[in-house]
């Protein structure tokens, strides 16, 4: 029987921690911290975890794991870089993600669609010009943005999200350039990484972590740009070298960043470098709201907790 320890908030969607208690003993715990996590893995015989990484704020790891009951772990996400999945393959610990599970994210275009809404409110500059405004300030000339009609946008990834992004493109009159080694057909402009940096307006980031993405924008790549270009990333903080963003904002070599995802989010977000400049810089962060919709939720939540079943 799962003896499940639910560490994510599911009470507001319908049915689901019902759904979820069908499964096995749940206990409820959506703020859990780090080590109250660990104490109580401890003590208790817990052998499931339920999660999510958008309300996570530390991996899940050997430091919390070792010496539980813990053995599956269920992630309603397809990332799965807040596990340390070497450690739950070492000892034998099931994890369940959506990552595979085609026929439902093809049906989750929630972070695809705050992607766009992310390069719009940059390259727009409508955040900064509403933070006038609640000043009462109305002015301007400011905030002089860029129109998207006529602009190159270079999407690296033509995954699920990738081709949803492109779809979402139609009808603004962009160029789009598709960057991805492993798809061989593809509608749009297929050009390498390298080539493709240099002509590129805005660079909208749509790939999983692996060791081959893993700072695939850092300083090489960034100065390939051009001067008045933006990126946007809703995937991974592990994406992009942080630090190398910065110093191009700060020497306006890059025009705006735009994210959902930081590099130090599984860690302690009050050393964030990016959180830190984007009091002075041209950074737009959400906390990692890519796939929080309430449709998004309802349907990924409940389809991981369906995937229990095969425990019970």
């Amino acid at each position: 029987m799962l003896k499940i320890l639910c560490i994510t908030p599911v009470k507001h969607l319908q049915g689901v921690y019902e759904e979820l208690k069908k499964q096995g003993t749940v206990h409820y715990y959506p703020d859990i911290t780090k080590n109250n996590l660990k104490k109580i893995l401890k003590k208790k015989d817990y052998n499931c975890l339920f999660v999510n990484p958008n309300r996570q704020g530390f991996i899940i790891n050997s430091e919390i794991l070792s010496g539980t009951k813990i053995r599956v772990i269920n992630t309603c996400s397809t990332g799965t870089n807040h596990l340390d999945l070497d450690y739950c393959k070492e000892n034998k610990i099931t994890v369940l993600s959506l990552k595979n599970d085609l026929k439902l994210i093809k049906q989750l275009p929630s972070t695809s669609e705050l992607s766009f809404g992310l390069m719009i409110s940059l390259i727009r500059k409508i955040n900064e010009s509403f933070d006038s405004v609640k000043n009462f300030n109305w002015d301007y000339t400011k905030y002089i943005g860029r129109q998207l009609s006529g602009l190159t946008v270079c999407v690296i990834g033509y995954g699920r999200l990738g081709k949803i992004f492109c779809k979402q493109l139609a009808g603004f009159n962009v160029k789009i350039i598709v960057v991805d080694p492993y798809v061989k057909k593809c509608k749009y402009r297929k050009m390498k990484l390298l080539d493709a940096l240099p002509i590129v307006d805005i660079l909208v980031l749509h790939v999983h972590v692996t060791k081959e993405t893993k700072r695939m924008i850092n300083n090489k790549t960034l100065r390939l740009m051009k001067n008045n270009s933006f990126i946007i990333n809703t995937s991974r903080g592990e994406l992009v070298d942080e630090k190398a963003i910065v110093g191009r904002l700060k020497q306006k070599k890059l025009q705006g960043y735009a994210t959902d995802v930081i590099s130090d989010e599984f860690s302690n977000i009050n050393k964030s470098l990016l959180i830190k400049e984007s009091k002075k810089l041209p950074i737009l962060i959400t906390p990692h709201i890519g796939g929080m919709t309430e449709e998004g939720q309802q349907k990924a939540f409940m389809h991981a907790v369906h995937k229990l079943r095969k425990f019970k």
